[in-house]
């Protein structure tokens, strides 16, 4: 217990001595809920042309009311249709001026296939909802419906996401750098110091990097405009259980690598690679069988589940999940034991 709480308060005394870490730790994670979020949850300022000189329709106003568009309006069709070949405008709504036609074409450049796609769903979304004098016979429904939007929805997997970046980047670096060291060395090879080190670095690194997520999620969330849910104690168990989970995965894969340069590299480029496979970029069931299986096996989707659950109330199972985050927590935790006392041997 004593080898424990010095490696405890050696930690804390480099974090006091070097508050820069700390620093561009949250605002990482404050980044990546902003920015990368934001991105995720779609085009929100899309340039939009409208030719109805005669104010025919209302789709000027839905499409406004749709907060995705900034809608331009145009008395000039072939002025329109200029500024859309240029670039000023990524779409062009052009409504039939004869009230008994009730058409409107919508006009793209192209070329973008992305942002098509985007302001196809802006505007299903508009005749869905809104422009009911179209007389569309079109209609959309939910089964279960909610009171969260798409920001939201993504945030829950931007969290899973930055514990994994948080915990095994935070990990990694500190035992490389740290198993080098004389004094490191003397508490590992004294009786039970081995052991006594594994548990004071997993466990500071879990709430050091715990904290640094809840404080970027308090910071952003008033400022973008997401909710982090009312579930404040399952907020924090399933943000505990995320962060040990990739704490010990995190040990597992320095153990394993060894030297910061390797470790760097690959827990980088895996960590991209997670995310796009555990459903916070696109739906799990959306992608090809084989990357399905390859998700489900991964503990950033469990971790992604989770926090879903309890940040948005949404059906989960957090019993699964729990487990699966635990289990894997385990592995790598045995993983780096194992290798650890190999290692010992040979100091």
């Amino acid at each position: 217990m004593n080898q424990i709480l010095a490696i405890i308060n050696k930690d804390i005394l480099q974090w006091t001595r070097r508050p820069l870490y700390f620093i561009s730790s949250t605002m990482l994670a404050i980044l990546i809920i902003w920015a990368v979020g934001n991105t995720l949850a779609g085009a929100v300022d899309i340039p939009f042309g409208l030719f109805d000189p005669a104010g025919i329709s209302e789709l000027s106003r839905h499409l406004t009311e749709s907060k995705r568009f900034r809608v331009l309006k145009y008395d000039d069709l072939d002025q329109a249709k200029k500024d859309l070949a240029s670039g000023k405008i990524a779409a062009l709504a052009n409504v039939a001026q004869d009230p008994l036609e009730d058409r409107v074409q919508i006009l793209t450049e192209g070329h973008d296939l992305l942002i098509d796609q985007q302001i196809s769903m802006g505007i299903l979304s508009v005749l869905t909802h809104k422009a009911k004098e179209l007389s569309l016979p079109l209609r959309s429904a939910t089964l279960f419906p909610v009171t969260f939007g798409l920001r939201d929805f993504v945030t829950p997997g931007l969290c899973a996401y930055l514990c994994y970046v948080l915990a095994s980047m935070n990990l990694g670096f500190s035992w490389i750098y740290e198993w080098m060291e004389k004094t490191y060395r003397q508490i590992i090879l004294a009786p039970h110091g081995l052991r006594a080190a594994i548990i004071a670095k997993t466990l500071m690194v879990t709430i050091e990097a715990s904290v640094i997520l809840w404080l970027a999620l308090c910071l952003t969330s008033p400022t973008v405009g997401f909710t982090v849910g009312n579930n404040f104690a399952g907020l924090v168990g399933v943000t505990l259980v995320s962060m040990f989970c990739f704490t010990s995965i995190g040990l597992g894969f320095a153990c394993v690598l060894k030297t910061i340069r390797i470790y760097t590299m690959t827990v980088s480029i895996l960590g991209v690679a997670l995310m796009f496979m555990s459903g916070i970029v696109i739906p799990v069931e959306a992608m090809p069988h084989w990357e399905q299986v390859g998700a489900r096996l991964m503990p950033m989707f469990y971790s992604a589940d989770a926090f879903k659950g309890v940040m948005l109330g949404t059906p989960a199972d957090l019993t699964r999940d729990v487990a699966v985050l635990l289990v894997w927590g385990v592995i790598g935790m045995t993983v780096a034991a194992v290798l650890l006392s190999k290692r010992r041997a040979i100091l």
